[in-house]
């Protein structure tokens, strides 16, 4: 039996969760700590941190005060803003690529939604779907500027752990949802489902689709107004994607999670509303 740690850092907060892994995740410690306004600036180009170590003291004393060590051979999954990462989905025909690849088509997919240098890119994929005889697979790249990921895992390295995975929330929350939902629930197996967060006042949507994620938006700026913002979200699956949302899941902050579920109802999805900390369970799946 071994401990799992995720670590998230949003404008205004640095978040830890430690959680017992045997077989199942059940979370142990569940910490968080204010960080002052301009702490963390989250975007596509650096610096996102101005001052890594201070965010690096305030998750050493969340670490601290949970008991929790390096554990052997472990690492930290690292949850980022949304709007510090882009996300691009490519169909797949014929064989799944492997290695170069894979990076090769990640990287061309990614090409146009980042202001980055080839060099200064740092991508991960995954080949995603297929669930299915008739089920189509895609391949899912995410991609960052290199030096934005650095300052994330910088804060996890100085604070005396090793940086795993770096998830963009609403991935991880899309994840670690699944664990809310009751084996006979019934599932709406032709339905889309928008995962909506608002951690850190960054507010960001992925619409996903048999376990693949075919939007993710990140708004900018002030809080945008979700009345208006969610029914084109949901006119764009729906003309350009060939989807139909039907639930919502939304997590953040109790006010504004009360409002943006209020505004998810009216577009007529049924809405669940889990505890932000699912998004770090989600982080730390395989």
């Amino acid at each position: 039996m071994s401990n799992v740690l995720a670590v998230s850092i949003v404008p205004g907060e640095v978040a830890l969760l430690v959680a017992r892994a045997n077989g199942a995740f059940e979370p142990l410690h569940q910490l968080a700590a204010e960080l002052p306004p301009g702490a963390v600036r989250a975007g596509l180009q650096p610096p996102n941190l101005p001052d890594v170590g201070q965010v690096a003291e305030r998750l050493a004393a969340l670490a601290a005060e949970a008991g929790a060590r390096r554990e052997r051979d472990g690492l930290v999954a690292v949850l980022v803003p949304d709007a510090a990462v882009r996300l691009a989905l490519v169909p797949i025909e014929g064989a799944a690529p492997r290695g170069a690849e894979g990076d090769a088509m990640a990287r061309w997919a990614l090409a146009d939604l980042l202001p980055v240098a080839a060099n200064d890119l740092r991508i991960d994929w995954a080949v995603v779907g297929g669930n299915g005889r008739d089920a189509s697979r895609w391949l899912l790249a995410l991609g960052a500027d290199v030096n934005v990921v650095r300052e994330y895992e910088a804060v996890v390295e100085q604070a005396g752990f090793t940086p795993g995975r770096v998830v963009p929330l609403t991935l991880a929350l899309a994840v670690g949802a699944d664990d809310d939902i009751e084996d006979d629930e019934p599932a709406e197996a032709a339905g889309a489902r928008l995962v909506l967060s608002g951690a850190g006042g960054q507010v960001a949507c992925l619409v996903e689709a048999g376990g693949v994620p075919r939007l993710h938006r990140a708004w900018r700026g002030s809080a945008p107004d979700l009345s208006v913002e969610l029914p084109a979200v949901q006119r764009y699956a729906e003309t350009r994607l060939g989807l139909s949302i039907v639930d919502a899941v939304v997590a953040g902050p109790d006010d504004w999670r009360r409002r943006a579920a209020g505004d998810c109802a009216a577009c007529g999805w049924t809405v669940r509303e889990p505890a932000i900390w699912t998004a770090h369970l989600g982080a730390v799946r395989p």
